[in-house]
């Protein structure tokens, strides 16, 4: 019920903000840079709104664990979360980096111009690598999100897991969607390269989070009226 809870906290804060931003970015004629270099403060953004939401869990568990906090293990416990966190965010780093290299190897596999357009096909494998690799890490840590990203078994019970591996496969299904409409001879600004995968993987992300969200309002319905009867 806790993980189903924050699940649709999630779900409703990415499918507010996220939209949200998109649409601002199109009225100020902004959203045809996201293949470039000046689009990554927007996706600093994006990601600081994930981080948001990992803070927002931490408060959320606080609340039902705090009297389980033992003051006399507080310094060790201290000590050995700073060693984690920094073994944690090295490993984070190399993996992130090393998934942006294989997502740029990918993209040029799939047809991405070799000796060209290296600012449009690295910014697309960023987003990749910030949409994939970052939440999953934030949410269930750097290991779990490699499992994830390399198709290990998702565990049935974990409800956060099964969301973020379902929110990577939508990304990536709605990134080789957008590639659709490239070679097509419309002549339109949108259709340069990597706009529609970008704009593919954004709303694939998004409708990720909009399946998540209407699997449990149903759920939530019925604590909330179960709450109320008491």
């Amino acid at each position: 019920m806790l993980n189903q809870r924050l699940l649709l906290y999630y779900c409703l804060f990415t499918c507010i903000y996220f939209p949200s931003i998109l649409i601002l970015l199109k009225f100020n004629d902004t959203l045809y840079n996201v293949g470039k270099y000046k689009f990554i403060p927007i996706l600093i953004i994006l990601m600081f709104a994930e981080l948001m939401k990992l803070l927002f869990s931490s408060f959320y568990n606080s609340r039902y664990c705090f009297d389980r906090i033992d003051a006399k293990l507080l310094p060790s416990k201290s000590k050995k979360s700073w060693s984690k966190f920094f073994k944690d965010t090295i490993k984070f780093i190399i993996i992130a980096v090393t998934l942006f290299i294989v997502y740029y190897a990918a993209i040029v596999l799939f047809g991405a111009p070799l000796t060209t357009h290296h600012e449009e096909t690295s910014m697309l494998a960023l987003i990749l690598t910030a949409l994939t690799f970052v939440p999953p890490s934030l949410q269930l840590g750097v290991d779990n999100a490699l499992c994830l990203l390399t198709g290990a078994q998702v565990p049935s019970n974990n409800i956060i897991a099964q969301a973020m591996y379902r929110n990577i496969q939508c990304t990536l299904v709605g990134t080789w969607c957008g590639a659709i409409v490239i070679p097509l001879d419309w002549d339109r600004p949108w259709q340069e390269w990597p706009i529609p995968c970008v704009i593919g993987a954004f709303v694939g992300y998004i409708v990720a989070h909009c399946i998540h969200l209407f699997k449990l309002l149903p759920n939530f319905k019925f604590f909330k009226s179960k709450k109320l009867h008491r």
